[in-house]
């Protein structure tokens, strides 16, 4: 295609990347404030005393992400309704490739999971400070996964149904919160609001999300945003 060359795009992958962070860290710290000791033992359950290792990432899918992502906006701007559809792979290469996103590549890989978006990761939780005669968290990790269920509503995302894992333990009462899906849920938005202004055309479009056939399918269009959104 002829014309000026067009100014390299940042993948958008850092609000992902913190809130995937942000969530483990709210998790575990909020399982030690908000529990007893009881508590306390079941989120030390929950990590390892090393880490895991994840495999290569697939070569040239980050690349072909954004010729879709491209397209779609380009569509868009027609008055279209865009689809997107993502392998695991496809979204692994182009999240994990982004400058902001690439020391996660150790620490994070996405599959799909049924109707779930499933991050299996291993972080070390060296942030966690030590307590008085309890078992230490400073020298471990959390291996296990984050699974979510997400829909849009009037323009934003909506977590369904959230899953945490790790070391095949759970906390029962995290996961079946409605008020810390709605939590999830608010820190999704917000990222997403914070994000780079050159992506807010398609984030601002997102009229649902599906995953299904082993794929994630993002539907874009002119809709209904909330009041104020």
């Amino acid at each position: 295609m002829g014309g000026q060359p067009q100014p390299q795009r940042s993948p958008a992958g850092c609000r992902w990347g913190c809130l995937l962070l942000a969530c483990v860290f709210v998790v575990i710290i909020g399982a030690i404030i908000w529990g007893a000791v009881s508590t306390y033992e079941s989120a030390y359950q929950m990590t390892s005393p090393s880490p895991r290792t994840f495999p290569p990432i697939a070569e040239g899918g980050a690349q072909a992400v954004q010729e879709k992502l491209q397209q779609a906006e380009e569509e868009l701007a027609k008055g279209g309704s865009p689809e997107v559809h993502l392998t695991a792979d496809e979204f692994n290469a182009w999240f994990l490739d982004s400058p902001n996103n690439r020391e996660l590549a150790k620490d994070v890989r996405f599959r799909i999971e049924a109707d779930w978006l499933v991050a299996e990761a291993s972080f070390p939780l060296t942030f966690m400070a030590q307590l008085p005669l309890l078992p230490g968290f400073h020298d471990r990790y959390f291996n296990g996964k984050l699974a979510v269920r997400l829909s849009v509503d009037h323009g934003e995302l909506k977590v369904e149904a959230f899953d945490l894992e790790g070391n095949g333990a759970r906390l029962p009462w995290l996961t079946t919160s409605q008020d810390f899906r709605q939590t999830v849920s608010q820190g999704i938005n917000k990222a997403l609001r914070d994000s780079e202004p050159e992506d807010q055309v398609l984030l601002n479009a997102i009229q649902s999300i599906q995953i299904a056939n082993n794929e994630i399918v993002v539907k874009f269009g002119k809709g209904d945003k909330k009041p104020g959104g």
